[in-house]
């Protein structure tokens, strides 16, 4: 049991450790009409379709990995969506931008020479 125990508690800590940076929306109240996912556009690119992901019991959040962008400024257009069964289909929210900095990396160095 104590083998199983420090199994779970490993995968979780170097999932999280590793995990890449996220955007990540304050929870749905658990009285609000909760999203099935998210429609997601990265500098006016293509749109990625992204799950809503269980925040708390009866909310759920937006969670979007970003871990791959760019150094530089970025502005995200967010709309969540519910898909409801006919004769409704899918409702969409208004869209929300979100703009933030990606920060840059270092240089390459230079200067390399061979010593003794």
């Amino acid at each position: 049991m104590k083998k199983l125990f420090f199994f779970i508690a490993f995968f979780l800590f170097t999932g999280t450790a590793m995990a890449a940076p996220f955007v990540v929306s304050d929870p749905y109240p658990e009285s609000a009409v909760q999203p099935d996912g998210f429609l997601v556009s990265v500098d006016g690119g293509s749109v990625v379709e992204s799950p809503a992901v269980l925040a708390a019991p009866g909310s759920y959040k937006m969670r979007f990995d970003i871990g791959n962008l760019p150094e530089g400024e970025h502005t995200m257009t967010v709309r969540a969506f519910k898909n409801y069964a006919e004769p409704w289909g899918r409702k969409e929210s208004v869209p929300a931008n979100f703009t933030f900095p990606v920060p840059a990396g270092p240089q390459a160095a230079g200067g390399f020479k061979l010593v003794k």
